[in-house]
């Protein structure tokens, strides 16, 4: 019996992401296996870390009180969920936690 860890990966990231997200990483993922490119695995596997680590900074944000000075409105609300993306990016391509490469040295083994 074999256990396919994109399948499980993928399932338990559900109720995290969402059904449209956690289907797109699995299409993207499946692809760059079938065609055995290497360079887009490791794409995929960094913007998995990207939305890992966005979700985490996403979720400390909670804690953080509201600022009297700009409030909370949307605007904000809106500037500050963009701008913590772009820091997930950002922390993924530049190595942030390290799953990506652990990601990728498990799946690579199967390209």
């Amino acid at each position: 019996m074999e256990i396919n860890p994109i399948e499980g990966a993928i399932k338990n990231m559900l109720p995290l992401w969402g059904n449209q997200q956690a289907e797109d990483f699995e299409r993207i993922i499946n692809k760059a296996m079938e065609e055995k490119d290497k360079d887009k695995l490791m794409e995929a596997c960094k913007q998995l870390e990207a939305n890992f680590i966005s979700l985490i900074l996403k979720e400390m944000r909670k804690t953080i009180p509201e600022d009297p000075l700009t409030g909370n409105n949307l605007a904000n609300d809106i500037f500050t969920s963009m701008l913590y993306d772009k820091y997930a990016e950002l922390m993924a391509q530049s190595g942030g936690f390290g799953l990506a490469e652990e990601i990728y040295n498990q799946l690579s083994k199967k390209v």
